[in-house]
């Protein structure tokens, strides 16, 4: 399930030094999905999430984020065999799409095609049982019984 096109990816990437093609980008593609779904998992319900399913029901933004990660993933591990250090592009592009990320969840970066009501399905301390609303607890752990 992709999440972004290989022109949301190859945009984010030299186009004389490297493209990506359709056999080679699927465990990056899942890869940076796992990481948007993971960041974004508390602040959007679990709906608006799973209809994030293919390139078209995807906000504009994300397909923008997963295309820099894809785009940093491939570029690294195409270029970091020829040296110890990260590329400097590779680590670029991953910054750029954290920071989006980070953008979205600290309410500066706005997803204008999602209506989620923001952070709606937060679990609280009185979602689970026993709380502090409930009856003051019949054992502790320092009884011996």
């Amino acid at each position: 399930m992709a999440l972004a096109t290989i022109d949301d990816i190859n945009i984010h990437l030299p186009r004389d030094k490297i493209e990506v093609d359709t056999a080679d980008y699927g465990p990056f593609q899942l890869d940076a999905e796992r990481v948007v779904r993971g960041m974004l998992a508390g602040y959007y319900s679990s709906v608006t999430l799973a209809s994030w399913s293919d390139p078209e029901t995807t906000p504009g933004l994300i397909r923008a984020v997963v295309g820099r990660l894809v785009a940093a993933f491939y570029y690294r591990q195409r270029y970091s065999e020829d040296s110890l250090d990260d590329p400097l592009f590779a680590q670029n592009k991953y910054n750029e799409a954290m920071e989006l990320l980070r953008g979205i969840l600290d309410g500066t970066v706005v997803l204008e095609e999602v209506t989620d009501d923001v952070g709606a399905d937060h679990l609280t301390i009185n979602d689970f049982w026993p709380n502090d609303t409930t009856d003051p607890p019949k054992f502790t752990m320092g009884m011996n019984l």
